[in-house]
């Protein structure tokens, strides 16, 4: 790819040093508002002995080379690969066979190593081409990573020797469970410092203030493989700030807690040493009078309603009652935004045909309270292991496909743009989501650029056996390779909750509670 316009670009000479290909699987505009990943490529390259270098997918890709200095993938020693979402899976093969590797062990000198949430949820699709995974955050690996590494100089076994002796590592050989590994604590606020005006969010400095979510939704994955929601101390935010450029724009990351007064205080010390501030998230309820100043040079809001009835809503544990939707969506009109995005899913478990007329309606009672431009995004719904919903299927295509011909008619009618995420890449998603090993011919297919129609002719099973509905009595397959900590009886009782229509009180986030089993498996009995 041509070299971007950016400010921290971090270049070293290779002489000396081993050199490392940090693969982000997607796009570079998606990759460069992607924190961990900035983060890892800092972390390695503050090891003198590392010179590590970004490779990004690109569609129509043809040639793979590293951002920073045109290499090959070929000269590097190793290749490690961050996977944020089941959909970057066959990017990846794609850019290992188009870089001239090989989509197989066997077939390649250069060993590959992939980390991830994508692959902390379920790493079994990626078993037939993948050397090693690591199961663990950054804080937790810390410097014994870039050290692990080196070994690569040495070749592919010394590597993989090397790497064995970290938390979270896990081969595709076994011994199975491996243990997913977080930091029990945050010393300090994870904050990037390369900017590029090409990144998703511009050109910004990202600053993590929170990491995970206790509000408990049923469907996300994140927020369950993240419980509880740990902070970094108050101090060490305060702190952070001095790395922010001046006039830099801020991106903060993970704002559950956006009430708080350290983060409000922190926002709007923000403001007044003249930084514009954006976020990745804001809870509906977050979008009080005090915030409204936030949205100065903001284009567009968002509203994660997700459904269109409150029954919905509870069986997706959302904690959304009408009354604060209605009562937010009132509030608005003093917000600078003009345009407005609501996200909805379709397919959700227990939808009827009252909620999807209920979510057009619920969209133009936004519309007409908001007095914006409103644009609503459809996601057809995707069952994620480790999340209450894993027992559930993913809608049939026909279904879906028909709901989604209904509600983007309907809400056209009423002058309301549509958009969202494909059925094909919903599809995609919950095959990788759901699967193991038996998809690796539709994999290899995809990364060798067929189509996903003619991918999935090298199913040895009907669709249906990995997105169906899945017994309470059966074994996971992600259940058999990974160990979160979560308790399967707590997930279970979620589900029974879910089927119920009953809600449940968020994660306390204390270290004394047991009850769905991550703080005793993050902090220990202690």
């Amino acid at each position: 790819m041509r070299a971007p316009a950016e400010r921290g670009t971090i270049r070293k000479k290779w002489r000396g040093r081993v050199p490392v290909a940090l693969v982000f699987p997607n796009t570079y505009r998606v990759g460069m508002a992607n924190l961990g990943f900035l983060a890892l490529y800092e972390a390695l390259n503050a090891c003198p002995e590392i010179v590590c270098e970004r490779v990004f997918w690109e569609k129509g890709l043809s040639r793979v080379r590293s951002v920073e200095s045109e290499r090959p993938l070929t000269d590097f020693k190793v290749v490690l690969a961050s996977v944020p979402f089941e959909g970057d899976f066959p990017r990846l093969l794609e850019i290992l066979f188009k870089g001239g590797l090989g989509l197989f062990p066997p077939e390649r000198k250069i060993p590959v190593v992939v980390g991830g949430i994508a692959t902390w949820l379920n790493p079994r699709p990626l078993f037939p081409f993948v050397e090693a995974f690591l199961l663990a955050e950054l804080e937790a690996l810390g410097e014994a990573l870039p050290q692990a590494l080196l070994a690569a100089d040495r070749g592919r076994k010394a590597l993989l020797e090397a790497l064995s002796a970290l938390p979270g590592f896990l081969c595709p050989e076994g011994p199975f469970p491996a243990r997913l590994v977080r930091a029990p604590r945050l010393p300090k606020p994870l904050l990037s410092h390369l900017l590029s005006p090409e990144a998703e969010f511009g050109p910004c400095q990202l600053l993590e203030v929170v990491r995970g979510c206790g509000q408990g939704c049923r469907f996300c994955a994140a927020g369950f493989l993240y419980r509880p929601p740990r902070r970094p101390p108050a101090q060490a935010l305060w702190k952070a700030l001095e790395e922010i450029l001046p006039e830099a724009k801020v991106g903060l990351i993970g704002l559950e807690f956006a009430a708080q007064g350290t983060v409000r205080s922190l926002i709007k010390t923000l403001l007044e040493r003249g930084h514009s501030v954006s976020f990745s998230s804001l809870r509906v309820d977050a979008l009080s009078p005090e915030v409204a100043p936030l949205f100065r040079e903001t284009r567009t809001l968002t509203l994660a309603v997700e459904a269109g009835t409150e029954r919905l809503r509870r069986i997706l544990n959302k904690h959304l009652p009408d009354e604060v939707l209605w009562d937010t969506a009132a509030r608005l009109p003093k917000f600078h935004p003009p345009n407005l995005k609501i996200y909805f899913m379709v397919g959700l478990p227990g939808e009827t045909e009252e909620d999807l007329s209920a979510l057009v309606a619920t969209a133009l009672k936004i519309k007409s309270l908001s007095k914006k431009r409103v644009t609503v995004t459809l996601s057809p719904f995707v069952p994620k292991p480790w999340t209450p919903f894993q027992w559930t299927a993913f809608e049939k295509l026909p279904r879906l496909e028909k709901k989604l011909f209904r509600l983007r008619k309907a809400l056209a009618a009423q002058g309301i743009k549509v958009g969202g995420e494909s059925l094909r890449e919903a599809r995609l998603q919950a095959l990788l989501s759901r699967g193991d090993e038996r998809l690796a011919g539709i994999l290899s297919a995809l990364a060798q650029g067929k189509s996903l129609s003619q991918a999935l002719r090298r199913l040895p099973l009907p669709e249906e056996a990995f997105l169906g509905e899945r017994s309470l009595e059966e074994t996971l397959p992600w259940e058999e390779v990974v160990e979160t900590g979560l308790s399967r009886k707590f997930l279970e009782e979620e589900w029974h909750k879910a089927l119920q229509e009953e809600e449940s009180p968020p994660c306390p986030a204390r270290r004394s509670c047991r009850r769905c089993g991550a703080c005793l498996f993050l902090y220990g009995s202690a």
